[in-house]
C-alpha cells in the first residue's frame, strides 16, 4: 500500500480526527518542520494503547495537543544541541591523546601505515577473526588521506598538503583531523595493548582527575561505541531523549559515562544544562514532564 501526498490543511484534518487540537500556529509548524519528524517522531508518549488497537490506527491520550508534542520535539532539538557540543569536546580529546599514545612509540613520521604497529591478532579486541580485515581498512583508510589521490580533491588536501609537498610524511596528529570519529575508534582498538592502557589514563588525566583510572583497554571501547553512536544522533537529527542501548540503560546513564572523557566544569555545565531543559519544558507542559520522567531524565546527573 502507497503513502499518498498529504496538504498541511489535510495533516491538520488528520491530527484532529486523531484526537489532537491544533491551532492556527500548527499550519505554519508543519510546513516548516515536517509530519514526519514531528508527529511521527514524538507521538508515542501521547498515544492512547487501547484505544489505537480498538481503531487499528493512532488514537492519542484525551486532552492531547499539538503544541505538546511539538514541545517533546524542541526539547529533543535542544539536546541534542548541547550534548553534541560535549561530545565533540570528547572527540578533540581523543583525537590527541591517541595520536600521542601511538607516536610516543612509533616515533617515524608514518609508522602508522606499517603494520607491524599494530596490536596481533590474539590481542585484538574486536575480536581475532575480525583482525585482518579491520587492519587492511584501517591503513588503506590513513594512507588514502596520508597520499591522497591524484584529481580528487577533499577537505583533507588543504590541511596535509603542506606537510605531503614539504616533508617527508604526514605526522599522525595532522592527519587524525581527518579521520572521522568512527575511524579513531577502530584505530584503538587496533593500538598495542600497552599504549591502549597508556590512553586510558590519559584521558583521565586530561580531564584533571588524580588516582587510578577506572577506565579499562575494554570499557574505553565500549564508551566509544556508545559516544559515537549518541553523536551520530545528534547529528542526524534523531530522537535522543530517550536513549537507550545495551550498554546503558537510559539517557541519563549515557550522561554518567560522558563524565569519564569530561573534565568535572564541563561535565557540570553539560548536566546543569540538561536540567535546565528539563526545568523549562516540563513546567509548561505536564505531558511533556512525564515523558521526561519516564526517559529518566527528571533526576538527571544525580
Amino acid at each position: 500500500m502507497n503513502k499518498s501526498f498529504r496538504s498541511i490543511d489535510d495533516q491538520i484534518r488528520i491530527l484532529n480526527a486523531r484526537g489532537v487540537s491544533t491551532t492556527p500556529e500548527t499550519h505554519t509548524i508543519l510546513m516548516r518542520e515536517g509530519y514526519y519528524a514531528v508527529v511521527n517522531g514524538y507521538k508515542l508518549p501521547f498515544i492512547d494503547v487501547r484505544a489505537s488497537e480498538r481503531a487499528e490506527d493512532d488514537r492519542f491520550l484525551p486532552d492531547t495537543s499539538f503544541d505538546d508534542v511539538y514541545a517533546l520535539f524542541r526539547f529533543d532539538r535542544d539536546l541534542r544541541a548541547l550534548v553534541f557540543r560535549h561530545v565533540m569536546t570528547v572527540e578533540a580529546t581523543m583525537r590527541s591523546i591517541l595520536s600521542y599514545c601511538f607516536c610516543e612509540v612509533h616515533r617515524g613520521t608514518e609508522d602508522y601505515l606499517r603494520r607491524g604497529c599494530y596490536t596481533t591478532p590474539r590481542e585484538y579486541l574486536r575480536g581475532e577473526d575480525e583482525f585482518e580485515g579491520d587492519l587492511d581498512w584501517m591503513i588503506n583508510t590513513l594512507e588514502h588521506h596520508a597520499r591522497g589521490v591524484e584529481g580528487e580533491m577533499t577537505t583533507g588536501d588543504v590541511r596535509v598538503s603542506h606537510y605531503r609537498n614539504h616533508y617527508d610524511g604526514v605526522p599522525l596528529w595532522v592527519l587524525f583531523n581527518e579521520l572521522t570519529f568512527g575511524n579513531l575508534k577502530y584505530f584503538y582498538a587496533l593500538m598495542r595493548r600497552g599504549e591502549q592502557v597508556a590512553a586510558c589514563n590519559r584521558v583521565w588525566e586530561a580531564c584533571g582527575r588524580t588516582g587510578d583510572s577506572p577506565i579499562t583497554r575494554k570499557s574505553m571501547l565500549s564508551d566509544l561505541d556508545e559516544i559515537i553512536a549518541v553523536r551520530n544522533i545528534c547529528a542526524h537529527e534523531e530522537r535522543l531523549y530517550n536513549y537507550a542501548s545495551d550498554s546503558v540503560g537510559d539517557i541519563d546513564e549515557c550522561l554518567l559515562m560522558l563524565r569519564r572523557y569530561l573534565t568535572e566544569q564541563d561535565f557540570t555545565h553539560l548536566v546543569g544544562g540538561v536540567r535546565n531543559l528539563v526545568d523549562e519544558y516540563s513546567t509548561s507542559h505536564e505531558r511533556v514532564a512525564q515523558a521526561l520522567d519516564d526517559a529518566g531524565l527528571l533526576g538527571v546527573g544525580r
